[in-house]
């Protein structure tokens, strides 16, 4: 692979069939339904970056900016994905870099994230960005059941460059 043809790009509504594909390759199992991913993308709450290879999305992260609710006032990070044929390469720590620096921009005072119980992976790259386990929810993700590791952003400007 060639990193140089990696580019950076904000996808909107404009792109969804290109974005449910890419959910469907990265979560063949429990992939977000097309109504949720076109209600999403039309919100403009929610920002989806990505990184693509070319014409192909190679890597995603989409968040979603809860500011205004008393109940919500913080960045959520709805998804994360990198194609199977680009892990094991820094992506995700560079997607990551996308949540972070909205983060920085819309002053919000935490970011919120979570991954499935068996997403070892994803629990590991949270806690290299920064995050911290604060519960876990039982009976979170529906097929399979499964619990949910919640995780929250400490501030600290160390982990992202």
């Amino acid at each position: 692979m060639d990193s140089e043809r990696i580019i950076e790009k904000k996808l909107g509504i404009e792109s969804y069939d290109a974005i449910y594909e890419f959910d469907k390759l990265c979560f063949p199992v429990d992939y977000w339904k097309e109504s949720d991913w076109k209600d999403l993308l039309e919100d403009d709450r929610a920002t989806y970056y990505c990184l693509m290879d070319g014409s192909k999305i190679i890597g995603n992260i989409f968040t979603y900016n809860w500011t205004g609710s008393d109940e919500h006032d913080f960045l959520k990070i709805m998804n994360v994905a990198v194609h199977l044929d680009y892990r094991k390469m820094g992506l995700g720590q560079k997607l990551m870099n996308y949540a972070y620096k909205e983060y920085k921009e819309s002053n919000l005072d935490r970011i919120a994230a979570e991954t499935r119980a068996s997403n070892v992976a994803m629990q590991r790259l949270f806690e290299k960005c920064g995050y911290f386990l604060r519960t876990v929810e039982e009976d979170c993700y529906s097929n399979p059941a499964e619990a949910g590791y919640k995780y929250v952003f400490k501030r600290a400007e160390k982990y992202f460059g």
